[in-house]
Parts: structure tokens; sequence; C-alpha cells
């Protein structure tokens, strides 16, 4: 047995927090003690009733000097008192910080998971995952970071999804005659919401609705951009939401304009639920996608977001048969056991 600590930016709404809280609650009892050190979020009630210990720390993001010191001493505090053997990582800057820790704990085992694609900081992020086990979300990213950081021993991990057949459906939404259109995901640059807005207000259409799911820095700003456009009517933010299988199966389809991801898990949520997407044609959705599954768009191109829209709205039977499709191509890929024994093989071969 052994002591493990994740290191997460926030254990609010989002993929990669997401994975931490299943991997520290369902291997909690491969080791001693499990621990997280976030800035925290919705998730860490949840964390305490599951035995699992939460640590505040600043923002992992930040490149303060104060933060870094601040952090640098909470985690140094935390790896003593607890007698931690293994780190996981789930942010390049977390990883920053581990790479320092092993100066001073030579013994301790770090593993990171990269979940997403950067181009910039390159020099400071190779130099973070030196002496790490490196997993990969998606292919996407193991060929960047092959590419970028010249590693040449990554693993892929898909991350995992609790299948579950429910056909429940959200009154919110299926209260609405027309079509019912839905986006989930953090609403930020990355995911591209502000596009999804643009295109919207291009459609030759009005009898629909796009509810976006989420939250994040730039919701003033979209709202903004929904009123300027006249969308009001159109688009409703249901902010962050608990019963998102029920919202999906609500849904005639999804839209999914990412400027870039690591791998998409609420788009493999989707195709779990026979729904089919507009998708953008970007590296971290390439393991999903196909064009017998969902409708590919070229990225940032607004026109061709627009005509994907119209493309779903106006054709039922493809909706269905893409979504039907969509299913069976991603059932194998994120079985939730697979999933959880790739991750305890690789703990147990850092122990």
């Amino acid at each position: 047995m052994a002591n493990i600590l994740h290191i997460s930016r926030t254990m609010d709404i989002g993929g990669a927090e997401k994975i931490v809280y299943q991997l520290a609650t369902d291997l909690k009892e491969e080791f001693d003690s499990v621990h997280i050190a976030s800035t925290g979020g919705l998730w860490e009630g949840t964390l305490s009733e599951k035995g699992i210990q939460h640590h505040k720390i600043l923002d992992v993001e930040s490149k303060s000097p104060k933060t870094l010191a601040t952090n640098f001493r909470i985690l140094c505090s935390i790896v003593k008192k607890y007698k931690i053997d293994i780190i996981h990582t789930h942010h390049r800057m977390a990883a920053f910080y581990v790479r320092l820790l092993m100066y001073l704990f030579p013994k301790i085992k770090h593993v990171y998971t990269a979940h997403n694609i950067f181009d910039n900081r390159l020099k400071l992020y190779k130099y973070s995952v030196q002496g790490a086990k490196v997993i990969a979300v998606s292919i996407a990213v193991k060929e960047h970071l092959k590419k970028q950081l010249n590693l040449n021993n990554v693993e892929i991990i898909y991350n995992g999804i609790k299948i579950d057949d429910s056909k429940e459906t959200s009154p919110e939404v299926t209260d609405f005659a027309g079509i019912k259109i839905g986006f989930i995901g953090r609403l930020d640059y990355q995911k591209g919401v502000d596009l999804l807005i643009k295109a919207l207000a291009r459609l030759d259409y009005s009898d629909y609705k796009m509810y976006i799911i989420g939250m994040g820095q730039m919701k003033d700003e979209l709202q903004k951009l929904v009123s300027t456009y006249d969308l009001t009517n159109n688009v409703e933010f249901l902010g962050y939401r608990d019963n998102i299988s029920d919202l999906i199966n609500s849904f005639d389809f999804l839209v999914f304009p990412s400027r870039f991801e690591g791998f998409g898990l609420a788009l493999a949520e989707t195709f779990l639920r026979e729904k089919t997407a507009v998708v953008t044609n970007i590296l971290g959705f390439s393991d999903l996608i196909n064009e017998n599954n969902s409708v590919i768009v070229e990225s940032e191109n607004i026109a061709k977001i627009k005509e994907g829209i119209e493309l779903l709205i106006r054709d039922e039977e493809k909706r269905i048969t893409l979504g039907q499709k969509a299913r069976v191509s991603t059932l194998v890929m994120v079985e939730y056991d697979v999933f959880l024994k790739k991750y305890s093989r690789v703990y147990k071969n850092s122990k």
C-alpha cells in the first residue's frame, strides 16, 4: 500500500477534474490514503464524504512568485505529513511543482496525465515532466508530446465513462417544441462558444433553442454577445448542471466548436447516448469522430459551423443514423473498467 496525492487546478466542473475525482474515489482501496490538492470547487463535499482529503492551494496556473512559494510550501508540508509516495499531476504547472519537490523528496514517483495540447512554454513543459510516467488521453496528445517535447515513452489511456442506458430527459429542455440543441463545456476561449453564437446569428431558421451548459470566465462576454445578435429568445445559459445525461437525452443534437482539445469527454458522453454533434476538425477530437458519426466542420470557420448546424436541424433521419453509429464507435474506447485497470497498473508499477 502507499499514499497518493493528486494535484489539479480545481475540483470544479471539467473533464480533467472529473477524471481526478474518478481515480481518487474508485481506486481508493488500493492506497492507505488518497489526497487531492487544488483550489477546490463543486466536488469538495463529495470527496469528503468518500474519505478523500482535500487540501487547498492557490491556482497552479499562476506564475506569481508569491503563489509559487506558497504552493510549494503547502505541497512540501503535505508530502511530509502524509508520507506521500506517488504524486499524480493533471496540469503542467502542477508537474513543475513536483519536478521541484523531487529534489527534496527523491523517492517520490511522479505520474503526469496530459489532458490537453499546448504549444507555448515548451522548454518549461519538458523540464516539468522529466522523470515522470507520462500518460496521454488521446492519440493527438501523444503525438504532440512526441513532436514538441521529444517524449517517446508515452502511454495512451482514454478517459473512462460510466455507461448507463437511462432514457430520462429534462423537462426544462423537452418542454420546448422546436429543435433543441446543446453545448456542454467551460465558457472560455478554448471551447469556442463565441464562434457558436456568431454561427447561430447567421442561421436561416428560428424555431430552435440552444442550451449552453457550463460555467467560466467568458460567461458575461458571451451573454452580451447573445444580446448583441438579438438571440435572447434562442439561447439559454443553464450554468452548471449535474443531470448531464438527462440533458443530452433531451437534445436533438449538440455542437462542439472547440479551438483545441485533449480528448473531448463531453463529446464521448454525447456519442454514448446515441446523439450526434457538429464537431470541429481539431486533433483532440480525432480519436472519436468520423464521417459516419458526426458532422465535421473546419475549426474557427463560423460559416461552416452554421452550415453544419443547419444540416442537422433539417435532417432528422441523418441525426438518428449518425447518433446510432456514434454510440457503437465510442463504446470500446471509453470502457470504464479498462480505464481503472490501466491506471491501477501504472500506480502499482510506480510503488
